[in-house]
């Protein structure tokens, strides 16, 4: 039993397509990215630097996404957007190593995504389970440092419920790997026993935390289509709004 009597402590969620619903996005990856490089390059020009043109700097970036993620999806390995802009910005024939990645970040303006909101039954549901008790952490695949992404939380008005949160880009590794979850586990100071991992993807998000022994329980809105292939997850909802009564049933 853990501190609020209970045998479950904490829940851990994914964030695109679990807590962020992607269904009204119109735009393509490139059209959603590309004036946030467009951002990138116009600061890098008033810094001096010479570039190519921005339809060419843009290829170089894409290139670098590519890249970082065609080996990440073979080793788990995280992507970095550190090392993403780096390799994106040597291409281009920039010296990397006299860029501030920090200023580049920033002027990277990261935003919500037009069209991507909350799921509407999210902050009910986060403010419910904070309430009794359990402690709550937040693990995304996202090659951004999670200083972006909590810009993106803090819009939403839900940044404040959790008691940890990480990207893969910051630990190093992408779901399933064990060691992304085992993170946030150790900041929570819970066993894979102890809590439960919510989230939309089987190969990732399912197959990792039932890989370390967590309570999977994949969320499967019906704007989603997501194939088992022989991934088992432990329970299964349509919406977060039956996870409270999931948990008090594994308090039975």
């Amino acid at each position: 039993m853990g501190r609020n009597g209970k045998r479950i402590t904490a829940v851990l969620f994914d964030l695109d397509d679990t807590l962020l619903d992607w269904s009204g996005v119109a735009g393509s990856y490139d059209e959603v990215v590309r004036p946030h490089v467009d951002n990138v390059h116009a600061y890098l020009a008033t810094q001096g630097h010479a570039l190519p043109d921005r339809d060419a700097f843009y290829a170089h970036y894409r290139a670098a996404v590519n890249d970082h993620w065609r080996v990440a999806k073979q080793t788990w390995a995280g992507v970095s957007f550190a090392q993403v802009l780096r390799d994106a910005f040597t291409t281009c024939g920039l010296d990397a190593a006299c860029i501030d990645l920090q200023a580049v970040m920033r002027a990277y303006d990261v935003q919500p995504v037009p069209g991507v909101t909350l799921f509407d039954d999210a902050q009910p549901v986060l403010r419910a389970l904070k309430e009794a008790g359990y402690k709550l952490g937040l693990i995304t695949n996202a090659m951004l440092p999670m200083w972006m992404r909590d810009v993106e939380l803090r819009a939403y008005d839900i940044l404040d419920y959790f008691d940890s949160r990480v990207t893969s880009g910051d630990v190093g590794y992408i779901k399933p790997h064990p060691a992304i979850y085992q993170q946030v586990l150790d900041t929570l100071q819970v066993t894979p026993q102890q809590a439960v991992f919510v989230g939309d993807r089987p190969a990732n998000d399912i197959a990792g935390a039932n890989n370390l022994g967590l309570v999977s329980v994949l969320i499967s809105p019906p704007h989603l289509e997501r194939r088992l292939n022989d991934v088992a997850p432990d329970h299964i909802i349509t919406s977060l709004s039956e996870l409270p009564p999931l948990l008090a049933q594994l308090e039975v």
